[in-house]
């Protein structure tokens, strides 16, 4: 009897094993491999608005399929935070697949407060996409840290437009 029972704890076991490998990569850190930031447009203009565009390439670590369900970022210029937001998405990305992806994040600033400050700002980004396999999520995390030229800078903390 104690062997027959070994045997199929042992089956289940190797076949919760067989489907989690898929979701969950035993290698360390495959989540923060995943995602490439190929591109960052930041833009101001005198009249409150703005937008964010990231050009992402995510890969899929898992040999499962996945849905890349949201994008969240934290923006910061020249060390000061500028903007954080979040976008939900509904894109499909196939076991162990890759996706281009352009995701754009309309900002509102406060009138007024703002200067032209032509020239070269640092911008850093921190974000992350999360990959839902099933009923489970990851969350797969991106930095990015570059020098744009932004004509205008808002003058106090800004969010996402709604």
């Amino acid at each position: 009897m104690r062997s027959r029972r070994a045997v199929v704890l042992g089956l289940a076991w190797s076949l919760c094993l067989s489907g989690c490998l898929g979701v969950v990569p035993f290698r360390p850190g495959a989540y923060d491999e995943a995602v490439r930031v190929e591109a960052v447009d930041v833009a101001f203009l005198r009249d409150g608005t703005g937008a964010l565009t990231l050009k992402l390439q995510v890969r899929n670590p898992s040999s499962d399929a996945a849905t890349l369900t949201r994008v969240d970022f934290d923006l910061r210029v020249d060390g000061r935070r500028v903007a954080t937001g979040e976008q939900v998405l509904g894109v499909p990305l196939d076991g162990r697949g890759e996706v281009p992806l352009e995701v754009r994040f309309p900002l509102a600033v406060a009138r007024g407060g703002g200067r032209p400050e032509g020239g070269s700002h640092a911008v850093r980004l921190e974000g992350g996409v999360v990959l839902r396999f099933g009923g489970s999520e990851r969350r797969a995390p991106f930095r990015d840290a570059r020098a744009l030229d932004i004509a205008w800078m808002p003058g106090g903390e800004s969010s996402p437009a709604q």
